[in-house]
């Protein structure tokens, strides 16, 4: 797979989250397809952006094996995958980046196409965030998220409120629609998802 050469986009994996529904196992190292589910979604991203960052709060060794780990601002520790978001887009920023490719964990049937089509959309309006649709339903944390939008995120945070999608629209996100791609948004929550 080629690299596109978009030197202000690094790539940002949101391994995070505490695994309720995985009934509390680190669903980024869970298994589909006999390989752990973090390590479809890092190879996608790598190969359309670099460096890859990664949010994770455990499992960190593991993790590094991927890429650069970024643990939550203690600030607003585990409260969702916003904070996540916020780590990345403020350690893109430290090393002069001007936005994040974001995706999560639990989507190991991504496709590089489809970070590529984001960040094609992207780049014609470098300002403002663009996140996948696929059928009628938003994907908020596969998109293209600038930098500049630090300030507004953690004030969103500090009022308490972790909607992603909230989010994503307040910042004036662009859509991307993916009807093609259903199976690139698939989430695997459960233990039972793992089996297709």
């Amino acid at each position: 797979m080629t690299q596109i050469n978009l030197e202000k986009v690094c790539a940002l994996l949101l391994a995070g989250g505490a695994g309720t529904r995985m009934n509390g196992q680190d669903k980024g190292l869970m298994l589909w397809r006999e390989r752990p589910m973090a390590h479809w979604v890092a190879e996608a991203l790598s190969s359309v952006a670099a460096p890859l960052l990664i949010s994770a709060n455990r499992s960190l060794q593991d993790y590094r094996l991927l890429g650069d780990v970024l643990q939550d601002t203690p600030e607003f520790k585990g409260q969702g995958p916003l904070v996540g978001l916020l780590a990345g887009l403020t350690e893109a920023r430290k090393r002069g980046f001007d936005a994040v490719l974001v995706c999560p964990c639990d989507t190991p049937g991504i496709q590089p196409s489809v970070f590529k089509r984001l960040l094609t959309v992207w780049e014609e309006q470098p300002n403002a965030p663009v996140i996948a649709q696929c059928k009628g339903k938003s994907h908020p944390l596969h998109g293209v998220f600038p930098v500049s939008l630090i300030n507004r995120l953690e004030a969103q945070l500090r009022d308490d409120n972790r909607r992603v999608m909230v989010f994503a629209e307040s910042a004036g996100a662009r859509i991307l629609d993916c009807a093609d791609a259903e199976e690139a948004f698939k989430n695997r929550n459960r233990p039972e998802d793992l089996i297709s």
